[in-house]
């Protein structure tokens, strides 16, 4: 087995123990393309990036804001990336999620657009833009058009458009996709139907229309709906959208989403306007103390331009993947886990202080029981009857003190499915000087709803990069009962910061969906827009004020 560097994201060193044939597809294998035998991986590093990697063969990198890049490296240069000098940290890709009447008026957000007090007329977010990093989105719907019928959308880039098809058409500085400005939408719109229009801009809401909704929420105008009824929290704003991911693809890497957030603020910076950006969506990857490559770029860009990042905080509060185990010398402890029928690939990460030690067994179903070598560093196969269990204990990162320990179920021996049933991993003490174990599951978009743990615990349910610093972080209410919503992620971070920051409407929202109507949605996911939109609002009417000040030579002296 090769040794890990760690300078490595651990979860490099699960990815490269698990066969190819088996890991291909599922989520440790996240960045991974086999036909070329390279990763796209999150890099963090000081100094001339070019000087840093020249010496390292067939290396393609897009740099990105505060001495980050996305590099495209051979997997037999992985180890070379992360020795070069410069590099900081190397971090590997991971899969994320879209999380999916009035909530406009349940956030009080009717009462800042219509303004109060003489003279005033309200807020709508004009001279402000929102950044929708989404699914995509359906340009043609009334709702993000002008009363004249043109755009409000400056820019939109579509990840997942193939280059080669697109060519002329790659954001400067980036590797894919396709971009299309305000004139090349109108373009599209002055069509005579949808057809014609998709030909021009050929770009739409993939699956359950979520980025449609999400800015529906955020910024559509209800131009649709009776009397505007729909309308919302800046429908007066610009919009920035970015149509995540690679083509045929159903969810989006985190490589895929600081591109799209390094360039949304690089936008923002060359139209000189604030930014609103909304991020709807999250995983359970991670120790959830906000210290991955991931989450620090998301923390980052705080410092960029004129920006607020809004994060949804998942719908994993009633899911029971996430349980939290406090250990004691000298008491063994048990945890069980329910794997339904029909599960091909579940994976179960295990975080702890890297100062704690215990050993770790499994009990299968059927009664038999294998013990685990969980030394830092280590993989091991394991064969439970119709099920294959991988496992690999990683070793803490230069951004954490936690170690993980990843633990996953494949199918084995000809069977189409994993042994279903209740596992248990048993814990064993060896020294213990903190105690705090925390596991999670995979979110619910990935594994089915019967699958959890037998002892839940709804803490700590944030998804990533949910647990990301200076970022605002919110959950779900039902407006109709003002109760917090079951599924809402809760709080903390495992490093012991307070969120979700704020709640916002959740449940049964009604809002834009492709083919110009409206549909109702539940989920942070719609949740988050409406802050995201309040955001904008905020944003106009404090550089508004700050602009007045200037024409009108008043200044405020600080003290």
């Amino acid at each position: 087995m090769e040794k890990e560097n760690q300078r490595l994201d651990a979860a490099f060193g699960f990815a490269r123990n698990t066969p190819v044939t088996e890991g291909t597809g599922s989520q440790n294998m996240a960045g991974y393309d086999e036909t070329e035998n390279r990763w796209r991986v999150i890099v963090k590093y000081y100094g001339d990036l070019d000087g840093i990697l020249s010496g390292i063969r067939g290396t393609v990198y897009t740099g990105l804001f505060n001495n980050y890049a996305i590099v495209s490296v051979p997997a037999t240069e992985l180890n070379a990336l992360a020795d070069a000098p410069g590099i900081i940290y190397v971090e590997k890709p991971r899969e994320v999620y879209y999380n999916v009447n009035n909530g406009r008026a349940a956030s009080c957000i009717n009462t800042v657009q219509e303004g109060s007090g003489a003279g005033s007329s309200g807020l709508m977010g004009a001279g402000v833009l929102v950044a929708i990093i989404d699914s995509g989105i359906d340009y043609l719907h009334p709702a993000f058009q002008n009363s004249d019928g043109t755009t409000r959308i400056l820019y939109l880039w579509d990840q997942t458009a193939d280059a080669a098809a697109s060519y002329g058409r790659v954001p400067a500085g980036y590797a894919q996709g396709a971009e299309y400005n305000s004139d090349d939408i109108n373009e599209a719109l002055a069509q005579p139907d949808r057809a014609a229009s998709l030909k021009i801009v050929p770009v739409s809401d993939r699956g359950s229309g979520h980025g449609t909704a999400v800015a529906g929420v955020a910024a559509g105008n209800g131009a649709a709906s009776p009397g505007r009824r729909y309308k919302g929290a800046a429908p007066e704003s610009s919009l920035l959208v970015v149509k995540l991911g690679k083509q045929g693809s159903s969810f989006a890497l985190t490589t895929e989403i600081i591109e799209a957030i390094d360039y949304v603020v690089r936008k923002a910076i060359s139209l000189n306007m604030p930014v609103a950006i909304n991020l709807s969506f999250g995983n359970n990857d991670g120790p959830h103390d906000g210290s991955s490559l991931f989450e620090n770029y998301i923390a980052d860009i705080k410092g960029i331009w004129k920006n607020v990042v809004v994060v949804a905080s998942g719908n994993e509060g009633d899911a029971r993947h996430h349980s939290f185990l406090k250990l004691e010398n000298g008491r063994s402890q048990t945890v069980a886990v329910a794997i339904a029928e029909n599960e091909r690939n579940v994976l179960l990460q295990i975080w702890k202080h890297y100062q704690d030690r215990f050993r770790v067994s499994i009990t299968a179903p059927d009664g038999s029981r294998l013990n685990l070598n969980c030394q830092a560093g280590r993989a091991g196969t394991y064969i439970f009857g119709r099920s294959r269990v991988y496992v690999f204990c990683g070793e803490p990162s230069p951004y954490t003190i936690s170690q993980g320990i990843f633990i996953q179920w494949l199918s084995a021996n000809g069977a189409q499915y994993i042994m279903p049933g209740v596992w248990y991993i048993n814990f064993d003490p060896v020294d213990i000087k903190y105690g705090d174990v925390n596991m999670w599951l995979p979110t619910i978009e990935v594994v089915g709803l019967s699958t959890g743990f037998l002892s839940p615990s709804p803490d700590t349910t944030l998804t990533i990069p949910a647990a990301a610093r200076n970022v605002i972080t919110v959950g779900a209410y039902n407006a109709a009962s003002n109760s917090m919503a079951s599924f809402s992620g809760r709080g903390n971070t495992t490093d012991g910061r307070y969120m979700p920051a704020i709640v916002a409407p959740g449940v049964d929202i009604i809002s834009a969906s492709p083919g110009g109507g409206y549909s109702s949605n539940t989920g942070t996911s719609i949740a988050a827009p409406f802050v995201t939109g309040s955001a904008a609002l905020m944003m106009e009417w404090g550089y508004g004020v700050i602009i007045r000040l200037h024409a009108n030579k008043q200044y405020v002296k600080r003290r």
